[in-house]
């Protein structure tokens, strides 16, 4: 029953990207398009290392585990996609998003669905601007006013913080981190 709850949501919130379109291409959106999915293939290429029974692994007791890593980087993009891009569909459920979030334990099928369905967001979000868009000003950043510029780059930077931090807890694991993708 869980992993259809799970299955629907992550359907649901899909949706919007396979129907999200653009008008024209410009070439920050598609490097970042690019380097958005770059950073998707190496988290997931990260988090298919951690066997099932260390994805609650949290170096020190204050730490978030490598689960709430990734709880945490899909989180942050349906918030900053959300709040800062004004990306929100009518398709999004936010209590079934939250309930997600703030679950102690997501088997393995589940943490996925919502990392992917996290990065499909992002891009859905991302193309939902126009050219033009990305350089209107968020008045309401709690950093101060900054363009919808910086909150896109913020996406691609806080995710790969975050995955930066499963990279290290898989050597306190005794497991070599998958190569380097930067680009």
């Amino acid at each position: 029953m869980i992993r259809y709850f799970f299955l629907l949501l992550s359907l649901l919130l899909l949706a919007p990207v396979l129907t999200a379109q653009h008008t024209e291409d410009f070439p920050a959106r598609t490097e970042w398009l690019e380097k958005w999915e770059n950073s998707r293939a190496y988290t997931l290429e990260a988090l298919a290392l951690v066997p099932d029974s260390s994805l609650n692994f949290r170096p020190t007791e204050g730490q978030m585990s490598i689960q709430e890593q990734i709880q945490h980087i899909s989180g942050n993009v349906y918030g900053l996609s959300r709040r800062f891009l004004g990306y929100e569909p009518e398709s999004y459920d936010e209590k079934a998003l939250s309930a997600q979030l703030k679950a102690e334990v997501l088997e393995r099928e589940a943490l996925l669905a919502l990392l992917n369905g996290a990065y499909d967001y992002g891009i859905a979000a991302v193309n939902s601007l126009s050219e033009e868009a990305w350089e209107e000003e968020v008045s309401n950043f709690f950093a101060g006013p900054k363009t919808k510029r910086v909150i896109v780059y913020l996406l691609q930077d806080h995710a790969t913080h975050h995955r930066a931090q499963v990279l290290i807890y898989l050597r306190l694991l005794n497991l070599t981190p998958p190569r380097y993708r930067g680009w």
